[in-house]
């Protein structure tokens, strides 16, 4: 792969070499904002922006820089983490700063004249005017204008962005990207969100209305998703649902549907996915709660069941890709193969992730997902000493870079780029990434998880724990690594039985870490097996040295001299 990376507007040690590869795409005629089947789902497709689109501009104002092109805000030169939605009510109110806009026009231009509540409305100002340290009492920025709308008050000055000559359709030696693809052509998963039905009065209809309209904006936060956008699933409501017409309307493979009953201060909310081919269920859950805060509880509910659907469909797409044979897999498919890697680490499988994604790449040089994800399997080489070639992290940064480059607002990206900002002990670029990815889908269980666990090796471990808590909550099913972050909370915490108990819950027999806090918590406790972890350590990983794994894994130095603390009570040299 060496000498490709220049083809994608990087350098070899990651950095750009001046054309944006978003500029390239375009070029070639790939769209990068789904199509026009009002497409809101996976990281690519903002169809809100693309009602937004312009010349490439940047609007400033005080030490603020709203970037049109790279769909970011900037504050001295730092990201400012925003939501999509949110990025684009606050370009739209900048772009008219000093003129009262009203909220029709705001609906036009952020939601597509989509039927929205008061409530999605000022949750999505609230949130912009918290990007920009604005707050509702001292409305700096937004100010409210009740009865019309809102008004951007301050001096904002434009400025067009130079135009950089695209690079055409790069060689990588394989198929060339293929130009607008058609909705039939994409791979993955397409959902539709029917109406939920309101089983209650007539005036709760908002409620139900606000949950479909909720659940489709946060599945369309999952990169593996593509989710019909709610202008087009309210023609299915009120009416009975008949799936094969809902399917052929709309291409979908996979319907949601459910029910909203609100009675006697609780309400009880059912949803279920079903197979459009087949008609089966595929999941299905009841949520019954007390109506305290409508808000929270929709909220709740909301996060819940997209992250559920999130996850069960990746699993559904998984196992379809694991029936081809070699010669029929995709690029997507080899991207999908190659996430087990993640759940399982094992030299085997991290050789078999590490062809399949340079394969994906070949295929299709322009998906940002397989490019975070070889980014993903080259650090690994540096993470876990898993078949390294040279320069490990230097792949992993050019590979991240380009996906991020791709799809600015790809949380997986996003979160992948901050990991290896975080072994090249980046640390401020880490959490600049790390929050960004967060923002970008809060959903995610596996984003959850991931920054959650590098932010307990930096010394943040209670941050570490509650993310993962999160993700835990997200994704009932979990993986045993998301209880990485608490043995790391636990053992700073000086609860060594307790760091024992967590460790045995992560699992990975195969990993070293494990080991190393059990050996580290046995010899604290004074144990009389503890030698027997250590022992345990240098079978995995006979070249073993605490301190350089440590180091490696940007450990804070208190808590490096603790866990060397605890290694040498249990018999280890270091």
């Amino acid at each position: 792969m060496g000498g490709r990376h220049a083809s994608f507007g990087l350098q070899e040690d990651g950095r750009p070499n001046g054309g944006s590869l978003l500029e390239d795409a375009r070029e070639i005629g790939v769209d990068f904002h789904g199509d026009s089947m009002g497409i809101a789902g996976g990281t690519a497709g903002r169809g809100s922006s693309s009602s937004l689109a312009g010349a490439p501009m940047r609007y400033r104002f005080d030490d603020f820089e709203i970037d049109a092109d790279r769909f970011e805000v900037r504050q001295r030169n730092a990201v400012v983490p925003v939501e999509p939605l949110v990025f684009d009510l606050v370009l739209f109110l900048a772009r008219n700063a000093n003129r009262v806009v009203t909220r029709e026009e705001v609906i036009d231009a952020v939601w597509q004249g989509r039927v929205v509540s008061d409530a999605t409305i000022a949750s999505a100002v609230k949130s912009a005017r918290r990007a920009l340290g604005d707050s509702g009492e001292s409305q700096s920025y937004i100010r409210t204008v009740r009865g019309r709308g809102f008004v951007f008050q301050g001096r904002v000055t434009r400025e067009e962005k130079p135009v950089v000559a695209p690079t055409l359709a790069p060689d990588l030696g394989g198929p060339q990207p293929r130009a607008v693809r058609k909705l039939d052509e994409d791979p993955k998963p397409l959902i539709v969100v029917v109406p939920f039905t309101n089983l209650a009065a007539d005036a709760d209809e908002y409620f139900a209305d606000g949950l479909t309209e909720d659940i489709i904006t946060n599945l369309a936060r999952f990169r593996d998703l593509r989710v019909i956008g709610s202008a087009s699933s309210l023609q299915f409501k009120g009416r009975p649902i008949d799936l094969h017409e809902v399917c052929a309307r709309t291409h979908a493979g996979y319907v949601v549907q459910g029910s909203v009953r609100r009675a006697a201060g609780r309400v009880r909310i059912a949803v279920q996915l079903i197979d459009g081919a087949t008609g089966v269920q595929l999941w299905g859950d009841r949520f019954d709660r007390e109506m305290v805060d409508i808000f929270t509880l929709q909220d709740e509910v909301t996060r819940t069941v997209a992250a559920t659907l999130g996850v069960k469909l990746q699993d559904v797409a998984l196992q379809r890709a694991l029936k081809k044979s070699a010669v029929e897999l995709s690029a997507y498919d080899c991207l999908l193969r190659a996430r087990r890697y993640t759940w399982m680490l094992s030299a085997e499988m991290h050789a078999e992730a590490r062809e399949l994604l340079e394969k994906a790449v070949e295929l299709d040089p322009l998906s940002a997902d397989a490019h975070a994800l070889l980014a993903n399997v080259y650090l690994g080489e540096h993470r876990f000493d898993m078949n390294p070639r040279p320069n490990p992290i230097g792949r992993a940064l050019t590979h991240a870079l380009a996906a991020t480059r791709l799809d600015p607002q790809n949380a997986y990206a996003r979160c992948w780029l901050a990991i290896v900002h975080f072994f090249r002990h980046e640390n401020e670029k880490f959490e600049t990434e790390a929050q960004l990815a967060l923002a970008l889908n809060p959903n995610d269980p596996e984003t959850l998880a991931d920054v959650g666990h590098y932010y307990a090796f930096m010394g943040q471990f209670e941050r570490g724990a509650e993310l993962s808590l999160r993700a835990q909550q997200l994704n009932p099913l979990h993986p045993g690594w998301y209880h990485f972050s608490f043995a790391r909370l636990h053992y700073s915490q000086r609860d060594y039985a307790q760091t024992i108990a967590d460790v045995e819950k992560v699992g990975l027999p195969h990993f070293y870490w494990t080991h190393m806090l059990t050996a580290a918590s046995k010899g604290q406790l004074g144990h009389s097996d503890a030698s027997d972890a250590v022992a345990r350590i240098y079978e995995v990983k006979p070249n073993f040295s605490a301190r350089t794994e440590l180091r490696k894994w940007n450990a804070a130095p208190a808590d490096l001299e603790h866990i060397i603390e605890g290694l040498r009570k249990a018999g280890m040299r270091d």
